[in-house]
C-alpha cells in the first residue's frame, strides 16, 4: 500500500526527495471543492505552526515558480471515497482523494507523517506541534491509503446524534477534531442506521394503498401516527412489504442520487405483528421471537436487495441487528445487505465475543459479506475510565483477515475527555488501520503530549486499560449501574487504581512547560472524582463529611470544566449522576 516510501525508509532503494519549507507553495484549482480548499488551509496553518513561521506556504491557484509545491485536490480513480493518493516527484507533491473528503484526509495524514502534527483531543491544548521546526524531505514515490472501516461516526461529539440530529456542543473544536481524524465518515449527517421504519413507510404515503404492511396488534390493524411512535414494526411476513419497500427505496435514491446507503431498521420496540402468518412463524421457531423475526427480516431484506440490484445497483441496505432481529439469520444475506450488530466491544471478554466457533465473527461471518457494529463506548453514564482499544484492534484485525468488509462503525462516545478521551484518537486510528499496534499508538500520544514523563503516562493509559478489563471481566458495568460500577474486587485492581494516581503525580511533578502541566492537570482532575467513588464503594464505612467533600469537588471543579466530563460545564446535570452514584455506593455505610 505504501511500497515506494517503505522501500526508501528501509534503505533498499535510493530516491530523490522533495523538500518542504516555508517557501513551498500550496496549489489548489480555481474550481476546487470546499473540502479541497479546507485541506489547503489546514496544511498552511499547521505547517506554519510547525516551522514557527507567521508567513510562507502561500496558497495559489496556479503552479508557482516556488522551489517546491504541494498540489491539493483532484479525484484519484479507483481509490475509495475517503482514501487518498499522495504522489511525489519532479519537485512537487500532489494530494488526491477518492473524493474531496479523501483529499482532506490525505492532508491530515501528511501533517502527521511528515510534520508530526497530531490532533489528539479537541482544542489547541491537546494538538501536538513539534517543539523544533521539522526537516521535511518527502521521498519520491506513491502513497495510497484507504480506511478499513468504510463508514464511521462517534455520536455525542460535536453535537452529532445517532439519528442524524445535530445540536450545539459546549466543547469547542470537537467538529474540527472529528474531521481531522477522519472520524465522521458517512454519506450525510442525516443518515442513520437506527430505527427507520417510519421513515421508510410513512403512513401518509402507504397506509391507504398498502394497509397490510402495518402490524396487527391485539386483533386490530395498527397505523402509527408519527415518527415518535416506536411501539410497532411492519409486518415482515407480508409479501406486499417488498413492493412498498422498493417504491420507498427508489423514491429515496431519486431524491438523493449521491447516496449509496439506505436503512431499513426496526423500531425501538419489542412489539411485533400478530397476524396469522407471523404467529405461525413464531410457533415454528418454538416461541423464540428473536429466531423467528430475525429470519423474517432476512427474507424480506433479501427480496428487496434482489430487486434493487436490478433497478438501483451499487446500493447498500443497512439494518440494525437489534431487539428481536438481533440474531444471525439462518439464511445467507445478500452481499448488499449490511447488518449493524449491537454489542459493546468493551464487554467482549465477559460476553465471550471471541470464543472459537461461537464468537461474533464466527457466527455472523458465515452469513454475511459485510458487517458493522454499534458500540456503547461512552463516556456519559460512566464515572470511571473505560479504555479497551486492544479489544477493538483484536475484533477489526480478525475481521479483516477473514475478508469481511466492515461497512459501518457507530461509537456512542459522549466522551469524558479528561478521563479517557484519548481512547477516541486511538480508536479512530484503528478504524483506519486495525493492524496498527495499539501500544505504539499510546506510546506516541504519551511522548507527544507528555515529553517529560512519556514512560509514566504510557503506563498510566496502559494500566487504565488493564483496570477496565479486569473489572469488566468479573461483572459487567452497565450504563448508570452505580451499584457495581466502582467495585474493585481484587488486590490487583486496587493496586492499579492507586498506581494510576502515583503516575499522574509523577507526571505533574516532572512537567516542564505550562502546556504539559495543564494536560496532566485535566487528567488528574477528572480521575480524582473516580477515586472518590472507588474509595466509597470499597469501604465498609464512609464519613458523611468526606461524601460532602466529594460532592463539592464534583460540582465546583469537575462540573466547571466541559473537558473533564461529558456533563462538565453543566453542574446540575452532572450532579444528577454523581448524587445517584453516591447514594448507591454509600447506602447503609454512612457515619
Amino acid at each position: 500500500m505504501r511500497l515506494a516510501l517503505l522501500l526508501v525508509a528501509a534503505g533498499l532503494v535510493q530516491a530523490a526527495s522533495v523538500p518542504v519549507t516555508p517557501r513551498t507553495a500550496i496549489v489548489v484549482a480555481r474550481d476546487a471543492a470546499p473540502d479541497e480548499r479546507d485541506a489547503a488551509r489546514l496544511l498552511q496553518e499547521y505547517l506554519r505552526k510547525a516551522f514557527g513561521a507567521r508567513t510562507g506556504f502561500d496558497i495559489a491557484e496556479a503552479a508557482p515558480t516556488a522551489p517546491s509545491r504541494i498540489v491539493v485536490g483532484g479525484i484519484a480513480e479507483g481509490v475509495y471515497r475517503d482514501g487518498f493518493l499522495i504522489e511525489t516527484g519532479g519537485g512537487g507533491i500532489r494530494i488526491r482523494g477518492g473524493s474531496p473528503a479523501g483529499v482532506y484526509h490525505g492532508a491530515a495524514w501528511f501533517l502527521d507523517r511528515f510534520a508530526q502534527v497530531r490532533f489528539y483531543m479537541p482544542g489547541d491544548l491537546f494538538t501536538h506541534v513539534p517543539a523544533r521546526p521539522p526537516r521535511i524531505a518527502v521521498p519520491e514515490g506513491i502513497v495510497r491509503d484507504e480506511p478499513y472501516v468504510r463508514n464511521s461516526m462517534m455520536s455525542g461529539v460535536g453535537g452529532f446524534g445517532g439519528r442524524g440530529d445535530v445540536s450545539d456542543s459546549p466543547r469547542g473544536g470537537e467538529r474540527e477534531w472529528l474531521r481531522r481524524n477522519a472520524v465522521y465518515r458517512k454519506e450525510a449527517a442525516a443518515f442513520t442506521h437506527q430505527h427507520s421504519m417510519f421513515d421508510r413507510f410513512p403512513p401518509a404515503v402507504f397506509a391507504a394503498r398498502f394497509p397490510e404492511i402495518y402490524p396487527v396488534l391485539k386483533g386490530q390493524r395498527y397505523i402509527p401516527v408519527d415518527a415518535k411512535d416506536q411501539q410497532w414494526q411492519p409486518c415482515l411476513a407480508e409479501p406486499k412489504l417488498v413492493d412498498a419497500a422498493e417504491e420507498s427505496a427508489l423514491d429515496f435514491f431519486r431524491r438523493f442520487p449521491e447516496r449509496r446507503m439506505i436503512s431499513f431498521s426496526v423500531q425501538d420496540s419489542h412489539r411485533h405483528c400478530e397476524c396469522d402468518r407471523c404467529r405461525t412463524a413464531l410457533a415454528k421457531a418454538g416461541g423464540n421471537k428473536a429466531r423467528a423475526f430475525s429470519d423474517q427480516n432476512a427474507v424480506f431484506l433479501n427480496a428487496l436487495a434482489a430487486r434493487l440490484e436490478k433497478s438501483m445497483p451499487g446500493r447498500t441496505i443497512v439494518y440494525i441487528a437489534y431487539s428481536e432481529v438481533r440474531e444471525v439469520p439462518s439464511v445467507k444475506l445478500h452481499p448488499s445487505i449490511l447488518p449493524v450488530v449491537v454489542f459493546t466491544i468493551g464487554d467482549s471478554l465477559i460476553d465471550k465475543r471471541f470464543e472459537p466457533g461461537e464468537g461474533i465473527l464466527d457466527t455472523w461471518g458465515a452469513a454475511v459479506s459485510q458487517l458493522g457494529n454499534h458500540d456503547w463506548g461512552q463516556g456519559k453514564m460512566y464515572l470511571i475510565p473505560r479504555i479497551y482499544t486492544g479489544l477493538t484492534a483484536r475484533l477489526l484485525s480478525d475481521a479483516r483477515r477473514r475478508g469481511l468488509i466492515w461497512g459501518y462503525q457507530h461509537f456512542e462516545a459522549y466522551p469524558n475527555w479528561g478521563l479517557d478521551g484519548l481512547k477516541l484518537w486511538v480508536t479512530a486510528r484503528l478504524w483506519w488501520n486495525p493492524d496498527a499496534e495499539t501500544a505504539a499508538l499510546w506510546k506516541q500520544a504519551a511522548s507527544d503530549l507528555f515529553p517529560s514523563s512519556a514512560a509514566e503516562m504510557a503506563r498510566y493509559f496502559g494500566d487504565l486499560e488493564k483496570l477496565w478489563i479486569l473489572m469488566d471481566n468479573d461483572a459487567e458495568r452497565k450504563l448508570r449501574k452505580w451499584s457495581n460500577q466502582f467495585d474493585l474486587k481484587s488486590a490487583e485492581q486496587k493496586e492499579l487504581a492507586a498506581g494510576c494516581r502515583r503516575l499522574l503525580d509523577r507526571a505533574a511533578a516532572a512537567a516542564r512547560t505550562g502546556r504539559e502541566r495543564d494536560r496532566v492537570a485535566l487528567l488528574s482532575k477528572s480521575y480524582r472524582l473516580t477515586e472518590y467513588l472507588f474509595e466509597f464503594a470499597n469501604a465498609p464505612r464512609v464519613d458523611r463529611a468526606r461524601v460532602e467533600e466529594a460532592r463539592r469537588y464534583a460540582r465546583d471543579v469537575v462540573g466547571a470544566d466541559p473537558m473533564a466530563m461529558f456533563d462538565g460545564g453543566d453542574p446540575e446535570t452532572l450532579m444528577k449522576d454523581v448524587d445517584a452514584a453516591l447514594a448507591a455506593i454509600t447506602k447503609g455505610k454512612l457515619d
